[in-house]
């Protein structure tokens, strides 16, 4: 770069006038030197380099070592139902549709989420949003069909006769069943395997297991009844699951060994006379028709003969909830135990 810079130089003129010999001019007079000095703006030009540097950023490349994760495939899960059925799932099924309260309310202890149900299942409170097929014993097929599920759960004592025929159609259809505390359990770890939550039905299993260890054992006698519309009085056999909810508490089941009779699978028909012969510790009532309809436990103390019964005269009527106690088999019969052992000791 070039800049120009005026330097005031002094060039100094001397100018000397000699006058020798100009006798003429001066007259031979003396001569006086002027000596005088003449500034003179000269400019100058100054060359100034002025050297740019430049800031240069080197970036380095740094070699980045990718790393690679490898995802297993998963396995396919095998199962066998409580039908005997050897089913194999490739992948966790994503509309699965609940044919029984027992059936909704193990896929939801697990964690599990149902897109249909039957009428009759309404535990959890999620249950009663879903769109339902009818009747868990007559359900609407094209209403199941509409819902496109890829799994249909039943219930294997009731339903079993759902199994082929929908088979037919491409849908798996497992089933379950709840005769046994092994029963739930069992069916507990079954349903978590199948969605894929196997340590949510190990954490089910161990609540329940647990809670009913520390409920512990009864030493009484006992008859749990129900009623039809014509009045009818069946009591529970210790292979039913209302049986079953005594039988864990260790109690004498005074139905055991009589033959099935009635509408109730694993209920037998008691007449007034052999419910007085029997003579119970403990009397439990199960009434299905929902209030206002009396209780089984209130029109029994209107009988007559009743009175002379031991768990009448020392109050040991006890009035079971429907849902606990007889429609909803499952993993609430620890909730069931916890309320008869709470009741007992309250009376």
């Amino acid at each position: 770069m070039l800049i120009k810079n005026f330097i005031l130089s002094k060039v100094i003129i001397i100018a000397t006038l000699v006058l020798s010999g100009l006798s003429l001019a001066c007259g031979g007079q003396d001569v006086e030197i002027i000596e005088k000095e003449v500034v003179k703006e000269v400019p100058v030009e100054k060359l100034v380099v002025v050297q740019e540097v430049k800031e240069i950023s080197v970036i380095k490349e740094v070699p980045v070592e990718v790393l690679k994760i490898v995802v297993p495939t998963p396995e396919p899960v095998r199962v066998t139902d409580a039908l005997g059925q050897q089913l194999t799932f490739d992948s966790v099924p994503q509309r699965i549709v609940t044919l029984s309260p027992t059936a909704s309310e193990l896929l939801y202890f697990v964690g599990g989420r149902a897109v249909g149900r039957d009428r009759a299942s309404n535990f959890p409170l999620i249950m009663k949003s879903l769109p339902d097929v009818g009747s868990a014993y007559n359900p609407s097929m094209e209403a199941l069909m509409a819902m496109r599920p890829d799994l249909v759960i039943i219930e294997a004592l009731t339903q079993a006769r759902f199994a082929p025929m929908l088979a037919k159609t491409g849908i798996t259809v497992m089933a379950v069943k709840t005769e046994s505390l092994e029963d739930i359990t069992a069916n507990l770890t079954m349903i978590g395997s199948v969605i894929g939550n196997e340590k949510l039905a190990q954490q089910a299993v161990d609540d329940i297991t647990g809670r009913l260890e520390l409920v512990g054992q009864v030493e009484k006698s006992v008859l749990l009844l129900i009623s039809d519309q014509e009045r009818n009085l069946y009591a529970a056999k210790p292979e039913s699951y209302t049986g079953l909810i005594v039988d864990v508490l260790g109690m004498e089941n005074k139905a055991a060994g009589l033959a099935d009779s009635g509408v109730y699978p694993g209920f037998s028909l008691m007449t007034a006379e052999a419910i007085l012969r029997s003579n119970p510790d403990i009397i439990v009532t199960i009434t299905p028709a929902p209030k206002p309809a009396p209780r089984l436990s209130v029109t029994m103390s209107q009988i007559p003969p009743f009175a002379a019964l031991k768990a009448m005269q020392t109050g040991m009527i006890i009035e079971g909830d429907v849902d606990l106690f007889l429609q909803a088999p499952g993993p609430r019969l620890v909730e069931a135990v916890e309320f008869l052992k709470a009741r007992m000791a309250q009376q």
